[in-house]
């Protein structure tokens, strides 16, 4: 028997008693939808949570801070507050209360890291003309990690060495330039017609601008930091370039920040303090004796973990965004792990259906086994002949049940509703997320799997047809 007669033969079978083989199949095409749904479903929100937590900050940064300092709880760093009377705080001797250039070195070292860049932070005032931006957290860093940290910048250029007192600015800082002489208000920012957004209408690139550490400057109101009112000589601003702008789709937490090469930025704010007597430390020179955060790029996420292990061991604190996603995989895993189970015992039941199936039709078709043996045909033909069939059975419910899970994400992801999101914590800025996601490989997967299962159902069956005598088949019927 050719092989094309075999399949005719097999689907003449099967569509001969369409109502049995459709329930058969419905197993399938239940647990089926289950598995895939609940797979994409997982992914979706894999996607969705990465995504989210790429617009907050960097999945593979290592933020690294002296033990018993930030302790991680403010993402991406806020103002740093240092420490001016360091004999009230107390450290075990295990734990390092800064870190030193010896120490970032060591990091350099851990396998995984690709760079690191201590971290200095100001807040800063900046203005230009008539405009002025009375808050920006401007962040210093080596040249070499700014490239590792992933700016997108959108205008104009990343820093060289070249660029004397040059900084890159967050695209969402612009919006903060205003205009201290007339009243300001949020929605002049926002299109009547269309509500979206309009593009800032400062743009640094092609201003002048200056900077200044002193929270005063250009303010008609004083702004009292230090607790006394006495009358602060004004220290001159400097006079620094806007290199380049991010992109309006970076994520907000760099976005809301300025960036300059470290030493640069040290220099400057130097030269403040001695210009104010060093007003901010109670006129005390502080001392350089290390630094309050450093920055750690790890390309690989699998070694995150470790590399943050190994930080921790030599006493500092270490976190990363890739923690929290850590633990929002773990929740959908076993989202997918409960419902996935539900869909592994349908397609047990299944595969129960399928071998039931195919043992009656041997009883029902005995007559038939009986003339093809009498008229040469092998066992192998035959055992092959049932094969096939529980397998189409099996394929059969695997394209049914892709396709309806196919309807029923398409359906899902355009009918998404806050609830829905909020119990599945997406929330990122995309209008419509796709919830549900379905790459080649899970369809692929998915019918080859059902096969699979239909095989392995029929075996059993295909092996007591061979076995049926020919002779008490024909003389039966």
């Amino acid at each position: 028997m050719n092989r094309i007669d075999l399949i005719r033969m097999g689907l003449k079978n099967l569509f001969r008693r369409k109502l049995r083989t459709f329930l058969t199949t419905l197993g399938i095409i239940i647990g089926t939808i289950s598995i895939v749904l609940m797979v994409s479903l997982g992914l979706g929100m894999q996607k969705n949570m990465e995504k989210q937590l790429s617009e907050r900050g960097s999945l593979d940064i290592v933020e690294v801070y002296p033990a018993g300092g930030n302790n991680g709880n403010y993402p991406g760093g806020g103002m740093v507050i240092l420490n001016t009377n360091p004999s009230k705080s107390k450290t075990s001797n295990n734990k390092k209360e800064k870190i030193q250039n010896s120490d970032i070195i060591t990091f350099k070292q851990i396998e995984g890291v690709e760079a690191v860049s201590p971290i200095i932070e100001h807040t800063v005032v900046m203005k230009s003309k008539k405009v002025m931006n009375s808050y920006i957290q401007i962040k210093g860093m080596t040249l070499e990690f700014m490239e590792k940290y992933g700016l997108d910048v959108s205008q104009g250029r990343m820093l060289t060495a070249e660029d004397k007192n040059g900084f890159i600015i967050g695209y969402e800082t612009l919006y903060e330039f205003y205009n201290p002489n007339k009243e300001n208000n949020w929605w002049e920012s926002i299109d009547p017609e269309t509500g979206d957004r309009l593009p800032p209408s400062f743009n640094p690139l092609e201003n002048k601008i200056t900077m200044s550490f002193d929270r005063n400057y250009g303010r008609d109101n004083r702004y009292i930091r230090y607790g006394d009112e006495e009358e602060q000589k004004p220290v001159r601003p400097i006079n620094v370039k806007a290199i380049g702008v991010l992109s309006q789709y970076e994520n907000w937490r760099k976005n809301n920040s300025a960036y300059m090469e470290i030493n640069q930025l040290t220099a400057l704010k130097d030269k403040y303090d001695k210009i104010t007597g060093y007003r901010e430390y109670d006129g005390k020179r502080p001392k350089k004796d290390g630094y309050e955060k450093v920055f750690v790029y790890v390309p690989k996420r699998k070694k995150l973990e470790t590399v943050q292990q190994e930080i921790q061991k030599l006493g500092f604190t270490a976190r990363s965004d890739a923690n929290e996603l850590k633990h929002q995989e773990s929740m959908s895993n076993t989202i997918k792990l409960v419902f996935g189970a539900i869909g592994g015992i349908s397609l047990l039941v299944a595969a129960i259906g399928i071998t039931n199936t195919m043992v009656m039709a041997i009883y029902e078709r005995r007559k038939e086994i009986g003339v093809m043996k009498v008229i040469g045909s092998s066992i192998k033909d035959i055992k092959k002949l049932f094969l096939f069939e529980s397998a189409t059975i099996g394929l059969l419910g695997g394209i049914l049940g892709i396709l309806i899970s196919i309807g029923i994400s398409i359906l899902l992801n355009n009918m998404q509703n806050s609830i829905l999101l909020n119990f599945l914590h997406i929330y990122n800025n995309e209008t419509n997320p796709d919830i549900f996601i379905m790459p080649p490989w899970l369809i692929i997967s998915a019918m080859v799997f059902t096969s699979l299962i239909g095989l392995i159902s029929g075996y059993l069956p295909a092996r007591k047809a061979m076995k049926l005598s020919a002779l008490e088949a024909i003389k039966t019927e």
